[in-house]
C-alpha cells in the first residue's frame, strides 16, 4: 500500500465553500424537513457530518477539474469525460419520469420518514439516511434521484475508464452496453435501495477484478474505500451478509501486499470493525434489537411463503396442527381465497398483507401470536421441503420472466415487448454464471471461481428468502452476468490472455 498523503493545498481551498455551502444547508433544512431536529437529534447529526464530507468530497473534485492542467490523462477528468455521452440517456429518460415523482410507493413511504426524521429500519436506516442526506445536499422533494443520478454516472464514467485501461480503443466504447440495458434504463430515476445498490455492488466488483487484471495495489485511501463500501453492501441488505467474508479473501487474491501476516490482521481487524459500526445504528450497539426486527421484518417471507405453499400443494392435513396456529395470527380462508382469486399473481407481492378484501392478518392478532405464528411457518417449511423448493422455484421463474411478447396490437407493442421480453429474462444471466463458476473451478481460476460464487451465494440467498417476487432483487447478479460476458468477448475480440479470470 502506498503511504498515508499529506492533505493537499486543493483540499484546503475546497474546504472554504464546502463549508459556506454547508452552512447554508441548516437553512435549507428548516424548509425541506418537515419536522424539528430535535425529534431524531443523532441521526441528524450524524447525517449532517456525511453530508460535509460529500460537499468536501465534491468542492475538492471541482476545484481540482478546474485547476488540472493536463486533463486528458488526469483520472478525475476522464471519468467526468466518459460520463458525458450517457448524460443523454439521463436527460432523455428523466425529461419524461421525473415529473412522475418517485417511481414505486416504497419510495415514497421512505422519503416521508426521511422528511420526518424518523429512524426507520424496515428498509434499513441507510436507506433514510441516504434520503435525508440527500434533502440536505437538494432540498427538493425528488433529491434522492439527483443523488441517485450523480452515484450512477460516476460509476458508469469509472468503469469505462477502466475498460478503456486495460482494451483500449475502439474496444472501451462497447461498455456502454452495460447501462443500455432495457432493466437498467428503467430503473433510472428510482432511488429505492436495489437501484443504488446494485451501481455500489457493480463498484466495488469491477474495481477489484480490474485492479486484478491490470496488478494495481491499492493506496490507504482505496483500501479504507473498499472496506466501506464492503460493510455499507453487506449491512444494507441481508441477501450481502456474505461479503463480509468474500471481500477480504479477493482483496487477498488482488492484492500481495495484503498476504503479510501484519497488513492481513489490519485488514480483518478494520473490516470486522467498519462492519460492526455500519451495523449499529440499525442492530444496537451489542445487537440485542437484531433478534426482534429482524424477526418482525421477516413477517412478509413467513406470510407470502406459506400463502403460495398452498398453492404448491402444502398437504393440509399433515400439517394440521402448525395450520391451527398460523390460523391464529393469518386466516387460513383469506389465504384459500386469495389464492383462488389470484393464482400466480401472488408470487409477484405479499398480497396477504395488504390487499382490500383479502388481508388475512387477524385484527386480534397479539405479539405472541405472531410469533408462534412465525415458528409454525419454520416448521412448515422444514417439514415440508419439495413443496418449500417447489414454492421458490415458481417465485423465481415468475420474477426471471416477468414479460411476454405481445402480438396483435401492432408493431410498436411487439417490438417493446420482445425487447422487455429478451432483456428482463434472468435464466441467461444466472446459467452463465453457473457456468462460467463450475469453468473457472475447472480451470483453477480461483480468483473468478471465489467471484462468481459469491454472486451465486447472492442469487440463493434472495431465492430462498425474497418476500416477494421482483425482477429487482437479483438485479446484482443480472448486471455482474452481463459485465462478465462482455469482458469475455472484449478478451477474445482483443486477443488478450486475462488469466485472473479465465
Amino acid at each position: 500500500m502506498k503511504k498515508i498523503s499529506r492533505i493537499r493545498p486543493m483540499q484546503l481551498v475546497a474546504a472554504a465553500p464546502a463549508l459556506v455551502h454547508w452552512g447554508l444547508t441548516f437553512f435549507t433544512d428548516t424548509k425541506i424537513f418537515e419536522a424539528d431536529p430535535s425529534v431524531n437529534m443523532p441521526d441528524y447529526v450524524i447525517c449532517k457530518i456525511l453530508s460535509l464530507a460529500v460537499l468536501c468530497f465534491f468542492y475538492t473534485g471541482v476545484f481540482h477539474v478546474i485547476f488540472c492542467k493536463d486533463k486528458k490523462s488526469d483520472r478525475l477528468c476522464r471519468i467526468l469525460l466518459r460520463a458525458l455521452p450517457y448524460m443523454i440517456v439521463i436527460i432523455a429518460v428523466a425529461a419524461v419520469k421525473l415529473p412522475q415523482g418517485f417511481l414505486s410507493n416504497d419510495e415514497t413511504l421512505i422519503a416521508d420518514s426521511a422528511l420526518h426524521l424518523e429512524h426507520d429500519t424496515w428498509f434499513s436506516y441507510l436507506t433514510v439516511f441516504y434520503y435525508i442526506v440527500s434533502y440536505m445536499l437538494i432540498p427538493v422533494y425528488t433529491g434522492p434521484i439527483f443523488i441517485k443520478l450523480v452515484i450512477g454516472l460516476l460509476v458508469i464514467g469509472g468503469l469505462i475508464c477502466r475498460f478503456e485501461d486495460v482494451f483500449g480503443k475502439p474496444w472501451w466504447y462497447f461498455g456502454y452496453l452495460l447501462f443500455l440495458l432495457y432493466p437498467v434504463i428503467a430503473y433510472t430515476t428510482s432511488a429505492h435501495r436495489l437501484p443504488v445498490y446494485f451501481l455500489l455492488y457493480l463498484l466495488l466488483f469491477t474495481t477489484l477484478i480490474f485492479d486484478g487484471i491490470e496488478k494495481k495495489e491499492p493506496s490507504v485511501a482505496k483500501t479504507a474505500g473498499l472496506i466501506l463500501l464492503t460493510a455499507v453492501l453487506t449491512q444494507w441488505r441481508t441477501e450481502g451478509i456474505y461479503l463480509a467474508i468474500l471481500v477480504p479473501i479477493l482483496m487477498l487474491f488482488v492484492y500481495p501486499s495484503f498476504r503479510k501476516p501484519k497488513k492481513l490482521s489490519v485488514l480483518v481487524l478494520c473490516s470486522l470493525l467498519c462492519q460492526y459500526l455500519i451495523s449499529v445504528p440499525q442492530n444496537g450497539f451489542l445487537a440485542n434489537e437484531m433478534g426482534a426486527r429482524a424477526d418482525d421484518r421477516m413477517k412478509p417471507f413467513y406470510a407470502y411463503t406459506i400463502t403460495n405453499m398452498f398453492r404448491n400443494g402444502l398437504d393440509t392435513e399433515k400439517n394440521a396442527a402448525d395450520l391451527a396456529i398460523v390460523d391464529r395470527y393469518l386466516a387460513l380462508d383469506k389465504i384459500a381465497a386469495i389464492n383462488d382469486y389470484y393464482g400466480d399473481i401472488n408470487y409477484e407481492d405479499v398480497l396477504i398483507l395488504y390487499q382490500e378484501g383479502y388481508t388475512g392478518v387477524r385484527e386480534e392478532a397479539t405479539i405472541t401470536d405472531y410469533f408462534d405464528f412465525a415458528n409454525a411457518c419454520k416448521r412448515i417449511f422444514r417439514n415440508n421441503p419439495g413443496v418449500f423448493i417447489k414454492t421458490r422455484i415458481g417465485a423465481f421463474f415468475y420474477a426471471a420472466m416477468p414479460y411476454r411478447i405481445e402480438h396483435g396490437n401492432g408493431i410498436r407493442t411487439l417490438l417493446v415487448s420482445s425487447v422487455k421480453t429478451v432483456s428482463y429474462n434472468l435464466l441467461f444471466p444466472v446459467g452463465f454464471i453457473f457456468v462460467l463458476c463450475l469453468y473457472a473451478l475447472f480451470r483453477k481460476r480461483f480468483f473468478s471461481f471465489f467471484v462468481t460464487g459469491g454472486i451465486l451465494a447472492h442469487w440463493f440467498i434472495v431465492f430462498i428468502l425474497a418476500p416477494a417476487s421482483y425482477f429487482k432483487y437479483y438485479f446484482p447478479v443480472y448486471i455482474m452476468a452481463f459485465f462478465y460476458l462482455l469482458v469475455l468477448i472484449l478478451a477474445q475480440v482483443h486477443r488478450q490472455k486475462i488469466r485472473v479470470l479465465f
